[in-house]
């Protein structure tokens, strides 16, 4: 302990020196190894802090790609919902324009059974008329085989001869009359067959129509407010086949049953019978529910196809034990038949109006045509530009008998309202 203080004490001393140079040394060299032995560490964090920052400059650069992805993907996505939409669009003009195809096929269908009946029918007029002038033929060469032997007298000469000239002259007006006959046929012939050209347009465009609607992609299309084309096709039940329509057989019943119109009952009342069915009934002479009551699996068969109703649908909707119920009713409480006739109170309810839905309701209202009053005030002109001013799908509505249905409905004339509407079909005269 001397010794080391005596270290500090003669500090000036040649040993004293060379201890503290020695220390000196020994703490540069600590230091050294310490900076060699810490470099490797230090390179090696170094090495690690640009790899990540090369890692976080890919993982910015990746996330600025999926956002830019993101954003091109939700303009794909709304892109895809607009002409989604416009797909609905145009499916639902589709099967409008498919219905009215359908509809024009069976009503040219109709025209042509009805210059095929008329063209029997000149037919078999054509053949008496040619019998007759066969008869007449044979009594005018027996008249003139008369005169030929008649010599008794210029009297009997003049009376055979006078019967004869009445005879050749009823003789040309019958062939006059077969040949305005056998132009009125040729008139019709060339009207059949104008006719059996437009059908096959008409199939040409239906089936046009069913390949652009197999090519478009879409989803379930929207509840529609508008009264199907065919009022007694149900929804979820078949579309009848067009061939079935155009060539369906359309025979009568043998045995219709005489009824006389007091006993008229309302069919409509039975569920799955609408108004064309139940005038269809009637023109086979079905009437009462009774009538309906009584059908057996033969009788259900014959009014399936004379109505061209859809096999299988008598059964399934049970007509007969609907018929036997209202029947009961009918005898046992009669007012229960009664429909409970009900009127519309709000008078901006447009689409109380026949052909007025509520997309076009819409319409009309943004036009500040709110209301009944204002309906019946409008204009067909300014109806008609509403309609093509929103687009193709609303351009082909016929507006000419609003303004005429909403005056009836301000004026509370239900009945004539009704009345007229049945005249209808999509707001049309039929």
């Amino acid at each position: 302990m001397e010794g080391f203080q005596d270290l500090f004490t003669n500090f000036d001393s040649q040993d004293s020196y060379t201890i503290l140079a020695i220390m000196f040394i020994a703490l540069l060299f600590g230091m050294l190894i310490g900076f060699l032995l810490r470099a490797p560490r230090i390179r090696g964090l170094k090495k690690d802090l640009k790899e990540s920052e090369r890692k976080l400059g890919e993982a910015q650069a990746e996330t600025e790609q999926l956002r830019t992805q993101q954003t091109e993907l939700a303009k794909k996505l709304k892109q895809t919902e607009y002409n989604l939409v416009a797909y609905n669009e145009k499916v639902e003009v589709l099967e409008k324009e498919k219905a009215k195809l359908l509809k024009d096929v069976y009503l040219v269908n109709q025209q042509v059974e009805e210059v095929q009946s008329a063209n029997r029918t000149f037919n078999a007029t054509i053949e008496s008329l040619e019998n007759q002038i066969i008869g007449l033929k044979a009594k005018n060469e027996q008249l003139a085989k008369e005169v030929e032997e008649v010599d008794d007298g210029v009297n009997n000469v003049a009376q055979m001869q006078s019967l004869y000239n009445a005879t050749r002259q009823q003789l040309e007006a019958f062939e006059a009359r077969l040949t305005h006959l056998d132009q009125e046929n040729t008139s019709l012939e060339s009207r059949l067959t104008h006719l059996d050209q437009e059908n096959d347009l008409l199939k040409a465009e239906l089936f046009t129509l069913k390949t652009a609607q197999a090519q478009v992609v879409t989803a379930p299309p929207p509840p529609k407010a508008e009264e199907p084309l065919l009022s007694f096709v149900e929804e979820g039940t078949p579309e009848p086949d067009l061939e079935s329509l155009l060539h369906k057989d359309k025979p009568v019943l043998s045995e219709k049953i005489v009824i006389e119109e007091h006993e008229k009952d309302d069919l409509s009342l039975i569920n799955g019978v609408g108004p064309f069915i139940e005038k269809k009934l009637n023109d086979i002479g079905i009437y009462t529910y009774l009538q309906i009551s009584q059908f057996d699996a033969e009788k259900i068969q014959q009014v399936t196809r004379d109505v061209a109703y859809f096999p299988g649908r008598i059964e399934k909707d049970d007509w007969v034990g609907q018929a036997t119920k209202l029947h009961q009713l009918k005898l046992n409480s009669p007012d229960g038949l009664k429909k409970k006739v009900t009127h519309p109170i709000d008078a901006g309810d447009l689409k109380v109006i026949e052909g007025i839905g509520p997309k076009i309701e819409q319409l009309l209202k943004d036009e500040n045509i709110n209301n009944w009053q204002d309906l019946s005030e409008t204009s067909v002109e300014r109806l008609q530009e509403i309609l093509t001013a929103a687009g193709e799908r609303y351009r082909i509505h016929d507006p000419s008998t609003w303004a005429n249905q909403a005056r009836l409905a301000v004026e509370q004339r239900w009945e004539e309202l009704a009345q007229y509407q049945d005249e209808l079909k999509g707001g049309r005269v039929v």
